[in-house]
């Protein structure tokens, strides 16, 4: 078996169903991908406290709200329904077992620290409603375009980008040694979430797209979750368990592996549009 990320999300799943121990390969390239990212994400000033974290976060998300990536105006104004297909694929594995590994993470924090997680967790799936799980929606986005809902042929379709997402939670909040990491991520994630997928909720008013609830419950209902993510923090080290300068880390190290699989589901949308145009020029 050659180590890659698909293999390793194989093996997460087999872990995460049936207890199969990984394989010590993978989980020595998991190792070396994780530290090859925070090597190259590392800044040159780090945070020391909360406060510092909290104002660190806030003038990321800030430039970030302000330099929107071309890719992501490609989604919202250019990107056709078969590209699209392509992006739902790429995030097919993650979209299908969403937040289901977040359950590894709760007894590593303290009850204090589990509550608002528990809170984030409710809204995922559904508050109990199979119908509102955010699977069930993804679901419903993929029945819409006419594609697979079964978790193995998205597997086998999905690049080495598309499996690498969802590895990083499984990283996050089953192998790394301290949930700061997980706790930083995910509170820089909830509060990107509401901007950034506007430019789905874009492409899905243009292109008619019904099912598009995936998108837009998580502008909504994410506004809320990075508050949570907030008091998680605070929970944290309220308690002594925070390590700023891990969860520092965990916001840039996932950032770096979230943008860099969007931009090549992207890339990937764009080129089959280009082979396509290849095929017909050659006829």
């Amino acid at each position: 078996m050659t180590p890659s990320h698909k293999a390793l999300f194989r093996a997460n799943r087999a872990l995460i169903e049936r207890l199969t121990p990984i394989d010590p390969a993978l989980l020595e390239f998991e190792q070396q991908w994780v530290e090859a990212n925070f090597a190259a994400t590392l800044t040159p000033e780090q945070p020391t406290d909360l406060a510092q974290l909290r104002k660190a976060l806030a003038e990321l998300i800030a430039f970030e709200k302000d330099q929107a990536p071309d890719s992501v105006v490609y989604v919202a104004n250019d990107m056709d329904r078969a590209e699209f297909k392509i992006l739902v694929q790429e995030f097919a594995l993650d979209g299908l077992t969403e937040a289901q590994v977040f359950y590894h993470l709760m007894p590593r924090l303290s009850l204090e620290a589990q509550m608002p997680m528990l809170r984030m967790m409710i809204d995922e799936f559904g508050s109990g409603n199979i119908k509102r799980s955010h699977t069930t929606l993804y679901q419903e986005l993929l029945r819409e375009l006419e594609m697979p809902v079964d978790l193995e042929h998205h597997i086998q379709v999905n690049g080495e980008a598309g499996c690498s997402f969802p590895n990083l939670f499984c990283w996050l909040t089953m192998r790394a040694d301290d949930p700061s990491y997980f706790a930083g991520f995910v509170t820089y994630f909830e509060t990107v979430v509401p901007f950034f997928f506007e430019c789905y909720t874009d492409l899905c008013t243009r292109l008619g797209i019904q099912a598009h609830a995936y998108y837009s419950e998580h502008v909504h209902i994410d506004v809320f979750h990075a508050l949570e993510g907030q008091r998680l923090l605070k929970a944290m080290d309220s308690g002594g368990h925070l390590d700023v300068g891990k969860a520092w880390r965990g916001i840039c190290m996932g950032r770096e592996i979230i943008n860099a699989a969007f931009d090549a589901a992207v890339l990937k949308a764009q080129e089959m549009t280009r082979e396509r145009q290849r095929h017909v020029e050659r006829s």
